[in-house]
């Protein structure tokens, strides 16, 4: 950083437009030529190189993510830095500013002296605002004190330039010209005091006394010399060098504990350059943005229609809106403010009567012409108005509407409280019955059992089923019987219950069959002719099963297998020492 406002005589600014400055060739012949910068010092210690480099930080006001920021440089950066800022140093202090202004706010002498001493008023502004914006906090803290009080003195000497503004405003407006020498030069702070009392915003916690314009030794002369500085840029100046005070915490804070700092910067809004009125409706709506911002710009408006002596609040506010519409940046500044006015207070009751002072004043109709404006950002300022505003004739007739839905909401809630006795009433009624029902459904359920039971024969007892182990046992007695029975098992039972089963043999024995004729199984049976069958002969043994073929007498046989009527087949088992059949 370096000294960007240099001395109070170097050249001028880049907002600088007299006509009378010499051209850039004269400029640099007239100009000594620039010493080459020092050479950077060696870099010190790591515990000095921090030491200084905090020292720079904190004289350089910056928010805490930005300080951190320049905390990660390595020392290479640091040292540049801190080399920059020890380079930079302030050619004029706090004090010779101060000094400067205060003589031009010295009216007495020649006109003509006065003329030439504020040739360079706008110049030493414009230094002040650089420096008031570059300078290291320590300056800016040391302008605004309690020893120089640069802040009393800027707006004294911004109420200085702009007086007559107002004074010719007034004579205009009464109808006598601006020279008229009856016309007194000041007002009374009693009177306007008075007539503030009846202001809506009378009983806001911090009391704004009303600004008085000129003071009782102001003269005709004062006034003519208030002219010569009003039709320079001094109060756009002025302003810029508000907002760079504006920028810090601490001068936010002192322009708005100050008892007429905000009213001075409203009174600005009748400067002719459509810039400034832009710049000042800006500064405006930050305070308003801030707590208990919104009070102190009422009541700002309150001092200038009294000193303006408008008829309505924000009159003249609104006549700035439609005569400036070829100024885009006022037309958006204008409509930001009013839309921060209007829309950043709690209480709807009192949201409602803003809106109606800037409906009462043109502001709806205005809107609607300007629907078709080319520039978006006065859209999007338009567009957030009519989003927020409040239709008091809509709201009437929607609380209306919902008035009469509540009654008839409140009738439907009554009919359905009695619908709703009937049903349940019914519905008790409907469970007694079937409470009934079931006691008599149960009782005729009981006499037809008794009958039942009268009428039937009775039912020997069933026998208990069987258990599954008992039904193996029983189903293991049968084919064990059925086994001996067949001679295959024996089965010895001893004296304590034990129950023995042994195996028996079988033995297979194959003999021939003798051949028995039929005349000599007559002969020996005494049958002959009476058809008693006999036997054929055997059809071979296998696996102790022997095949006997059977004949009946006079039948004839049908093949040598033994396939003849009435065959018949004899199972063979023979035991130990048996052979027979």
């Amino acid at each position: 950083m370096g000294n960007a406002a240099g001395g109070m005589e170097g050249a001028a600014g880049r907002e600088n437009r007299d006509s009378r400055a010499p051209g850039p060739a004269a400029a640099a012949a007239a100009s000594p030529p620039r010493p080459p910068p020092p050479a950077r010092q060696p870099m010190p210690a790591a515990a000095e190189l921090e030491e200084r480099f905090s020292r720079v930080l904190n004289s350089m006001n910056l928010p805490p993510d930005k300080m951190q920021l320049l905390s990660q440089y390595d020392n290479e950066k640091k040292w540049e830095l801190v080399c920059d800022q020890e380079r930079f140093q302030v050619k004029n202090p706090p004090s010779a500013y101060i000094q400067k202004l205060k003589s031009y706010l010295d009216t007495g002498g020649v006109s003509r002296k006065f003329k030439r001493r504020v040739q360079e008023s706008t110049q030493v502004l414009r230094e002040l605002e650089i420096s008031l914006r570059t300078n290291y906090i320590g300056w800016v803290q040391e302008f605004l004190n309690e020893e120089n009080k640069g802040l009393d003195v800027l707006l004294e000497y911004l109420a200085f330039a702009q007086c007559s503004v107002a004074y010719d405003m007034e004579s205009t407006e009464n109808g006598s010209p601006g020279s008229d020498k009856g016309k007194p030069l000041e007002r009374s702070l009693e009177d306007l005091s008075k007539s503030n009392s009846s202001s809506p915003t009378q009983g806001v916690s911090k009391v704004r006394h009303l600004t008085v314009r000129l003071n009782p030794s102001h003269s005709r002369k004062a006034l003519r010399n208030s002219r010569i500085v009003s039709q320079k840029d001094d109060v756009h100046v002025c302003i810029m060098c508000l907002r760079a005070i504006m920028n810090y915490q601490s001068g936010f804070s002192l322009v708005m504990n100050h008892p007429a700092c905000v009213n001075e910067i409203t009174l600005s809004l009748n400067n002719k350059n459509a810039r400034t009125k832009a710049l000042v409706l800006e500064l405006l709506a930050a305070v308003c943005l801030v707590r208990g911002g919104h009070d102190i710009i009422l009541a700002a408006f309150d001092n200038f229609k009294e000193v303006c002596g408008e008829k309505n609040r924000f009159e003249k506010l609104m006549e700035y809106f439609r005569n400036e519409d070829s100024n885009i940046d006022f037309m958006v500044a204008c409509m930001q403010f009013i839309n921060i006015v209007v829309h950043s207070v709690e209480n709807m009751n009192f949201r409602v009567f803003l809106q109606y002072e800037f409906t009462h004043l043109g502001l709806d109709q205005y809107l609607e012409n300007l629907r078709l404006t080319e520039s978006d950002k006065l859209q999007v300022q338009i567009q957030a108005y009519l989003d927020n505003v409040f239709d008091v004739g809509a709201m009437l007739e929607d609380s209306e509407t919902k008035t009469a839905v509540l009654e008839h909401m409140e009738e439907l809630q009554e009919h359905v409280s009695q619908l709703t006795e009937k049903l349940q009433d019914a519905e008790n009624d409907s469970m007694a019955k079937i409470a009934e029902l079931e006691k008599q459904l149960s009782q005729a359920r009981r006499e037809l059992e008794a009958l039942r039971e009268q009428l039937s024969p009775p039912r020997p007892p069933s026998p208990p089923a069987p258990q599954p182990q008992e039904c193996y046992r029983l189903a293991l007695e049968r084919r064990l019987a059925e086994l001996e029975e067949k001679g295959l098992v024996q089965i010895l039972r001893g004296p304590d219950g034990d129950v023995a089963i042994e195996i028996v043999p079988v033995v297979i024995e194959t003999a021939a069959a003798p051949v028995v004729t039929t005349e000599a199984t007559a002969a020996s049976t005494g049958t002959a002719g009476a058809g008693v069958p006999f036997l054929l002969g055997t059809a071979g043994a296998e696996e102790g099963w022997q095949r006997v073929l059977w004949a009946q007498p006079g039948k004839p046989r049908q093949g040598a297998q033994g396939r003849a009527q009435g065959r018949g087949v004899a199972r063979w088992q023979s035991g130990p020492g048996s052979g027979t059949v």
